[in-house]
C-alpha cells in the first residue's frame, strides 16, 4: 500500500465513525422530508393569500367589464361587401421598450364621452329605413320619387321629367305645425276634408305655393311647388295624395347600427341617431380635410379618435372617395371605442352620397 491509498483507507475509517446507525440514518432521512414538506405548505399558502389579497379585485374587474369583441365567427353581424378590412389602432410602442411609469391597475374597455348617467349604446345588424307614407296620385312624367328625412320630419321629392307642362313637387310629413323663414300670404282652403292654408311666396322665377294642413292629432302634411299649378290644382295634388311605403334613401349602407336610438335625420351626406336629452350619434360625410393626431386604421385608410366635452368624434380619410367620414358620439351617451372602430368599419358610402 502506497501513501496515496493509506491516506485514503484513513478518511473512509474515519466517515465510517462519524456516520449514524441504518435506524438513525433513517431518522434523519424522515427529519429533513418533513421539514421541507413544511416549507412547501407555507410557501404555497402565503401564494394563495397573495392571490386573495391581489388577485381577487383583479378577476372581478375583468368577469365585469363589457365585452366589445366581435362574438364568434359562427355569430358575427353580416357586414354587406365593401373595403372592409378590419378597423385597428396605429401600432403601439413594443412591450419590450422599459417604462418608469407604475403599472395602472385593470381598466374597462374606453368609451366615448363616458360620464355618470350617459346612456351605454350597443349596435346590431344592419339598419331599417325609415317609409315616407305617401306617393302622388298620378306619377307621370315623372322620376321615381327619392325620400329623405330632416329632423325627424319625412320628406319625399317628386322630380318632374317634363319641365314645360309639370314642376316638381316636394311633400313633408311632421309632427308639429310647419314653420316659414320667409315671407308670405296665406289663404284657408279645404283640402283632403280638412281645413288647409294655401300659402305664396313671390319670387323670382316662379312664385312658390305651399299648401299645409293638419291630417291627424299627431301629424301634419306640407305641399310645395310652384306657380305652374294654380292653386286650385296644388289642392288637386294634395287631395290626390295615396298610402304608400318610400324607403328613405341613405348616403350609407350600414352593416351595424346603434340601438335603442331613432332615425332623425338622413339626407345625402348624413344619418343622425337621436335619444331624447343627449347628443345622439351622426355620421357625415365631409369634402375631404387634413386630418390631425391620426391614431387609429380604418378600412386601410388613417383615423384620428378625439374627445371633449361634446363627445367622441373618430375622422376618417377615405381616399377612395377623396373625402372625410365623420362619426360623432354625443354627450350622454358612451359606446366602447371599439365598437365605435367596428361601426365605422361597416360603413360602406354608396354613389348616391353628396360630400358636404
Amino acid at each position: 500500500m502506497d501513501e496515496l491509498d493509506r491516506l485514503l483507507a484513513e478518511t473512509m475509517h474515519t466517515a465510517a465513525g462519524r456516520a449514524p446507525s441504518d435506524d438513525g440514518l433513517l431518522h434523519t432521512v424522515h427529519e429533513r422530508s418533513r421539514r421541507y414538506h413544511r416549507r412547501r405548505v407555507i410557501t404555497s399558502l402565503s401564494a394563495v393569500a397573495a392571490v386573495v389579497a391581489v388577485g381577487v379585485p383583479f378577476v372581478s374587474v375583468l368577469a365585469t367589464r363589457p365585452n366589445s369583441e366581435l362574438p364568434p365567427a359562427a355569430t358575427a353581424p353580416a357586414v354587406p361587401p365593401s373595403r372592409t378590412a378590419s378597423a385597428t389602432p396605429s401600432p403601439s410602442p413594443s412591450p419590450s421598450v422599459p417604462s418608469s411609469a407604475p403599472p395602472s391597475s385593470p381598466a374597462s374597455p374606453a368609451r366615448s364621452a363616458d360620464a355618470p348617467g350617459a346612456t351605454a349604446v350597443t349596435l346590431a345588424e344592419g339598419w331599417t329605413a325609415p317609409a315616407f307614407p305617401y306617393t302622388l296620385g298620378d306619377n307621370d312624367n315623372r322620376n321615381a320619387p327619392v325620400a329623405s328625412m330632416d329632423g325627424g320630419d319625412l320628406i319625399a321629392f317628386f322630380e318632374t321629367t317634363d319641365p314645360e307642362r309639370d314642376a316638381d313637387i316636394t311633400v313633408t310629413v311632421s309632427a308639429a305645425r310647419p314653420s316659414f323663414g320667409t315671407a308670405g300670404s296665406e289663404a284657408a282652403t279645404r283640402v283632403r276634408g280638412r281645413d288647409g292654408t294655401l300659402r305664396t311666396v313671390d319670387v323670382q322665377p316662379a312664385r312658390q305655393l305651399t299648401l299645409y294642413w293638419q291630417e291627424s292629432p299627431s301629424r301634419w302634411i306640407t305641399l310645395a311647388t310652384d306657380d305652374t299649378y294654380t292653386p286650385e290644382e296644388v289642392v288637386a295634388w294634395a287631395d290626390g295624395l295615396a298610402d304608400a311605403a318610400i324607403a328613405v334613401r341613405a348616403p350609407f349602407q350600414l352593416g351595424l347600427s346603434p340601438t335603442g336610438l331613432t332615425t332623425e335625420t338622413v339626407t345625402r351626406s348624413r344619418m343622425v341617431f337621436a335619444s331624447p336629452g343627449t347628443g345622439g350619434i351622426s355620421l357625415v360625410l365631409r369634402q375631404r380635410r387634413t386630418l390631425t393626431g391620426v391614431n387609429q386604421k380604418v378600412n386601410g385608410d388613417d383615423a384620428a379618435l378625439t374627445r371633449d366635452t361634446a363627445g367622441t368624434r373618430l375622422a376618417i380619410d377615405v381616399r377612395d372617395w377623396d373625402a372625410t367620414l365623420e362619426i360623432t358620439v354625443g354627450e350622454g351617451l358612451t359606446l366602447t371605442d371599439a365598437d365605435l372602430l367596428r361601426l365605422a368599419t361597416s360603413v360602406r358610402i354608396l354613389t348616391y352620397s353628396d360630400p358636404e
